[in-house]
Formats: structure tokens, C-alpha cells, sequence
């Protein structure tokens, strides 16, 4: 689990599964910041992914600019306000950065989106078709884009200020590897990334492949043992017609 604060603070990194906040010395990470209390969190993490946990009498804490009293699941980029202290809750490791292929005009459109966690249009999605670009404060036009790298989605910038601003997982970057569920905050905007593997593509649409109907040959048995019930019943037929003509 890691943990980033404002500079020039280093991040915050423990292999717990478990982790208190709060002003006691007897918290796993010790905040002094006005509006904390001796314990004020707990931050634990299991197959669903973050979970946070406001202990009681702590006041409420804010994650991503909203208020949680309670319990609040959290993923990799979310910023968490507890006090007067700001802290980012970043994945164990930087995205990988993006290769250098340019867009793949193959992809079809909507193998990967963009969906929007913040704003009017919350809950809304953007689709790259191979290419989305993104709008940032006081950028040109085309500064930072999304594209499909062989169905990937990759995470470009032009501009040389952009770590500033631009975050994937909540590491600084210009330039990251796209995968499912990762979280990409440029300024105030919040998106998270929808793109299935090409594996778990195929697999659905394998799912709706309908199944070989049986031939009738597939169901009778090997074909030595068709023959040999043919060659019975003639024999059995050739004896009664003998029988009879016997008569």
C-alpha cells in the first residue's frame, strides 16, 4: 500500500494488508495536522481492492472531494482529505510507459473507454475511436490524447509541464501503458479506463458461438460397429428367408 503526499514529503509505502491514520504515536502513520484525530482511519486492503474505514468519533473524510462517514472503496489515483492533510493513494508501481507505435486505425472503435468520474457528465463514457483526445486547463488543443496501440490504450503528452498535472494510478507521468480499471486524473478531471484484454474478448465471443449440431455419424458409435450390425441383420435375414423357403 502506497501513500503520496504534497512535496517534498516522500511517500508513504507499508506491505500491511492494514493500516491506521491519525495523530497517536501508536498509528501505523502519524499525521499532525489540524482536524486529525489520535486515530482517524483504517485503510485495508483485500480482493475487492481499498477499503476505508472513518473510526468512530473521527470526523468525516473526504475522498476525491466527497464526504465519506462511514466506509468509502478506493482505487489507485483516488486523493483522500482527512483534515487539513491531502493524501493520494497510488498504485505499488508507475504505469509502464507507452510504446512507441503510433495509433492502430484497425482497432475497431470501442475496444477501450474513457469513463468520467468527476462533473456534470459523470458516469458517461468516451469511446476511442482510435484516437481521444482529452482537454486540460490552459492546454492547446491535441496536448495530451488517448490511442490504441494494437487494442491497447495508450496515455500520450505533448506537453513538458505535464506531470504537473496528468496522473495514472496517481504517479506523475507523460506518457503510460494502459490497462482495465486504471484511473487517469488530469487537473480536475477524473477517468477510468474500460478496456478488456484481447483474451477476455475472445473468450465472450466464443461464448456465443453456437455449438456443432451432432451428426448422425458422431452419435452411432465407430463406424466398424455400424458395419457389423448392417452385416448381422442381413445374415439374420438371409437364415429366416431359408427357413421359410425350407417349408
Amino acid at each position: 500500500m502506497r501513500l503520496g503526499f504534497p512535496a517534498p514529503r516522500d511517500d508513504f509505502a507499508s506491505s500491511a494488508t492494514t493500516i491506521t491514520i491519525g495523530r497517536d504515536a501508536g498509528c501505523d502513520l502519524r499525521l499532525e495536522d489540524t482536524g486529525i484525530s489520535g486515530c482517524h482511519l483504517r485503510l485495508s486492503h483485500d480482493r475487492r481492492g481499498t477499503v476505508l474505514d472513518v473510526l468512530s468519533g473521527a470526523p468525516r473524510v473526504y475522498v476525491n472531494a466527497r464526504p465519506v462517514r462511514e466506509r468509502a472503496l478506493l482505487t489507485a489515483g483516488d486523493q483522500i482529505s482527512v483534515g487539513s492533510a491531502q493524501l493520494l493513494l497510488k498504485s505499488d508501481q508507475p504505469p509502464p510507459a507507452a510504446p512507441l507505435a503510433n495509433a492502430d486505425v484497425r482497432s475497431p472503435p470501442g475496444t477501450a473507454i474513457l469513463r468520467m468520474l468527476t462533473g456534470a457528465l459523470s458516469g458517461q463514457t468516451l469511446a476511442i475511436a482510435p484516437i481521444l483526445n482529452l482537454d486540460g486547463p490552459d492546454l492547446p488543443a491535441g496536448s495530451v490524447w488517448v490511442e490504441l496501440c494494437d487494442g491497447v490504450p495508450c496515455l500520450r503528452s505533448r506537453a513538458a509541464h505535464a506531470q504537473s498535472w496528468l496522473r495514472v494510478n496517481g504517479h506523475a507521468v507523460t506518457t503510460a501503458r494502459l490497462h482495465d480499471g486504471d484511473q487517469i486524473v488530469l487537473g480536475m478531471q477524473r477517468f477510468r479506463v474500460e478496456a478488456p484484454t484481447v483474451a477476455a474478448r475472445d473468450q465472450a465471443a466464443q461464448s456465443f458461438l453456437p455449438h456443432e449440431a451432432a451428426l448422425p455419424e458422431d452419435t452411432a458409435g465407430p463406424r466398424r460397429e455400424v458395419w457389423w450390425l448392417l452385416l448381422t441383420a442381413a445374415a439374420l435375414a438371409l437364415a429366416i428367408a431359408l427357413v421359410l423357403a425350407a417349408r
